[in-house]
C-alpha cells in the first residue's frame, strides 16, 4: 500500500520523493502518466462513438465517401445524380421541391456537389485507394479518425510546452490537462453523430492545433535555421489542409502565420529577413493550398469564391450579419445546460424557445433564430476560466518584452508566442460563425480545443506561481484537480446525447441500465 501510494505521490510531483530525482530518472513516470491518460479519452472516444457497443458502429451518413468515390472515378461531382424531375423543374431550389432535393448538396449545371471541404475526402479516397476497399464507410471512421488527429496534436503540444516553458510541472497535472483537454465540451457531443457536418470542422481544427505543434518546433529550433524552416514548411502544410477541410477557418490563419514568422526571427541579427524567410517558409504551402482550392471551385462552378453555399439545396436562411454576433458569442460561451437527477444528469435541449436560452434583459435581432444545442463553454468546461490567468500571464510577459534592457530569452519567446497563437487560434477560427443567424455546439469545435490548450498553460502559471506556499500549493493542486475532472465529466455525459439522442437510438438498452443504476431521482 505504502508503494503505491508512493507512485502515486511521485506520478503527481516527480520531485517530492526521496530528495528530489532527476528529469532522466522521472521520465518514465511521466511518459506513463501521459500514456494513461491518452488511453483514457482514446477508450472514452470509442465509448461514446459506438454507443457504447465498440464493435458495429453506427454509420448515420456516408457523405464523405461519396465525394471519395467521386474522386476515385475522375469527378468532381458526386456519382449520384439529381432526379430528371427536379431537373425539369423550373424553379428547382424552391422548398416545394423538398421532396425531390438530396438536403444540403449543391445543385449545379445537372450535378450534385458537396460545399465542404475536400480534404476529408482525399483522404478517405487515399487509405481506401492504398489498402484496396471497394466497400463503402461510414463518415464515423474518417470523423473518428481526424478526432484522434486533433487529440494527439494537442496532447503532443501540451505536453512539450508543459516541460520546455515551465518549471517542473507535475506529471500529474499535464496528465489531467490532457484529459480535460481531450474530453471538453463539444468532442464528446460531436462524436455522438459522427456525419460530414462535424468531420469538417473536427479535421479544421485537427490540422490547426498538428500546424501550431509544428510551428512551435520552428520556433523552439530558431537558432537552427535549416531545422526551423522545416518545421515551418510542415506548419504551413498543415494549416493549408485546415483549410482543405474548413474555409471559414481562414481568418485565423494570417495571424499565426505572421506571429510565428516574427517569432522565428527574434535570435536573427537581420530580424526583418529572417521574418521573411520564415514568412516565406509557412506561406508558400498555405498559397499554394488556397490555390488548389480556388480551382477546386472553378472547376465545378466556373467562379473562383463560389464554395457551393449559393447553390445549396435547404430552406435554411443561412444570412450572415453582424447583428447576430452578441447572440451567438453569449450562447458559445454561457448558454445554460439542461440539469436533472437523471444519468447522465447534464445534457442539452433542442428546440429550446429564445425565453428560455437568453437572459430576460437580452433583445435578440430579427432573423435570428433558435433551435440546435448549445451549451456554453464557460458553463460545461471550468477549466476554460484558467485563460483568466493565461491573460494575465501574456500581459505580464508583454510588459516584460517591451522594457529597455531586457533581453529576452528562449523560454521567453516561446510563451509569448505560445500565448498568443492559442489565442488567436481561440478567437478567429470562431469569427465567420459568430455571424451566422443561430449557434450551434459544432460550432464550439472550431475553437474550444486551442481554447483549452491556452487554459491549460494558465493553470500551469497558477501552479508554479503558488507552489512555494505549501497551503497555496496544495489549495491550487486540489482546484486544478476539479476543475479537470468537472469538465471531463460533463464533456463525457454530453456526448451521451448528442444532436439525435445517439445512445437512446443506437443502444437503448446499455442507457436503461445506467440510468437505472446511476440516477439519483428513482429508477426509469
Amino acid at each position: 500500500m505504502n508503494a503505491a501510494f508512493s507512485k502515486l505521490r511521485e506520478l503527481w510531483h516527480p520531485q517530492a520523493l526521496r530528495g528530489g530525482r532527476s528529469v532522466i530518472q522521472t521520465r518514465n513516470c511521466h511518459w506513463l502518466s501521459l500514456s494513461c491518460a491518452c488511453a483514457i479519452v482514446g477508450l472514452g472516444y470509442t465509448f461514446i462513438a459506438s454507443a457504447g457497443r465498440f464493435t458495429n458502429w453506427p454509420t448515420y451518413e456516408l457523405r464523405i465517401d461519396q465525394l471519395a468515390e467521386a474522386f476515385r472515378a475522375g469527378h468532381l461531382h458526386l456519382l449520384e445524380e439529381p432526379s430528371p424531375a427536379l431537373l425539369a423543374a423550373e424553379h428547382p431550389f424552391d422548398p416545394a421541391n423538398r421532396s425531390l432535393w438530396y438536403w444540403d448538396a449543391s445543385l449545379y449545371n445537372g450535378h450534385y456537389y458537396w460545399y465542404w471541404g475536400p480534404v476529408p475526402a482525399l483522404l478517405l479516397a487515399a487509405v481506401k485507394t492504398l489498402f484496396r476497399i471497394a466497400t463503402p464507410l461510414g463518415d464515423q471512421y474518417t470523423t473518428f479518425a481526424l478526432a484522434l488527429l486533433q487529440f494527439l496534436a494537442g496532447a503532443l503540444l501540451l505536453d512539450r510546452l508543459a516541460r520546455r516553458l515551465y518549471d517542473r510541472i507535475p506529471s500529474g497535472l499535464v496528465a489531467l490537462s490532457v484529459v480535460a483537454f481531450g474530453f471538453a465540451n463539444p468532442a464528446p457531443f460531436m462524436l455522438a453523430r459522427q456525419c460530414i457536418y462535424e468531420a469538417a470542422i473536427i479535421g479544421g481544427h485537427a490540422f490547426v492545433l498538428l500546424g501550431i505543434s509544428l510551428a512551435f518546433e520552428a520556433v523552439w529550433w530558431s537558432g537552427v535555421p535549416r531545422r526551423s524552416l522545416a518545421f515551418a514548411v510542415g506548419a504551413g502544410v498543415a494549416w493549408a489542409l485546415a483549410l482543405g477541410c474548413r474555409v471559414s477557418l481562414a481568418p485565423a490563419i494570417p495571424p499565426l502565420a505572421v506571429v510565428t514568422a516574427l517569432a522565428m526571427s527574434w535570435q536573427n541579427a537581420r530580424r526583418w529577413r529572417g521574418a521573411f524567410k520564415g514568412l516565406l517558409a509557412l506561406g508558400t504551402p498555405l498559397t499554394l493550398g488556397a490555390g488548389g482550392l480556388l480551382i477546386y471551385n472553378k472547376a465545378r462552378f466556373e467562379q473562383w469564391f463560389e464554395f457551393g453555399q449559393h447553390y445549396q439545396l435547404t430552406w435554411v436562411d443561412f444570412h450572415m450579419s453582424k447583428a447576430f454576433v452578441a447572440a451567438n458569442a453569449y450562447s458559445y460561451a454561457l448558454r445554460p445546460a439542461r440539469l436533472a437527477c437523471k444519468f447522465p444528469f447534464v445534457s442539452s435541449s433542442i428546440g429550446m424557445s429564445p425565453e428560455q436560452v437568453f437572459p430576460s434583459w437580452f433583445r435578440l435581432r430579427p432573423k435570428y433564430f433558435v433551435y440546435e444545442q448549445v451549451v456554453g463553454v464557460f458553463v460545461s468546461t471550468p477549466w476554460a476560466w484558467l485563460v483568466i490567468p493565461a491573460l494575465v500571464l501574456l500581459g505580464y510577459r508583454l510588459w516584460r518584452a517591451m522594457r529597455p534592457r531586457a533581453p529576452l530569452d528562449a523560454v521567453s519567446v516561446c510563451t509569448i508566442w505560445a500565448l498568443l497563437v492559442l489565442l488567436f487560434a481561440s478567437l478567429f477560427t470562431l469569427a465567420l460563425p459568430l455571424y451566422a443567424p443561430s449557434a450551434t455546439m459544432r460550432y464550439l469545435g472550431d475553437a474550444v480545443g486551442a481554447l483549452i490548450l491556452l487554459a491549460s498553460l494558465g493553470g500551469f502559471a497558477t501552479y508554479v506561481a503558488l507552489r512555494r506556499v505549501a497551503v497555496l500549493r496544495r489549495l491550487a493542486t486540489t482546484l486544478l484537480a476539479a476543475g479537470a475532472v468537472a469538465s471531463a465529466a460533463v464533456g463525457f455525459a454530453l456526448g451521451f446525447d448528442g444532436y439525435y439522442g445517439h445512445f437512446s437510438q443506437h443502444n437503448p438498452g446499455l442507457l436503461q441500465e445506467l440510468e437505472s443504476r446511476y440516477s439519483v431521482c428513482g429508477k426509469t
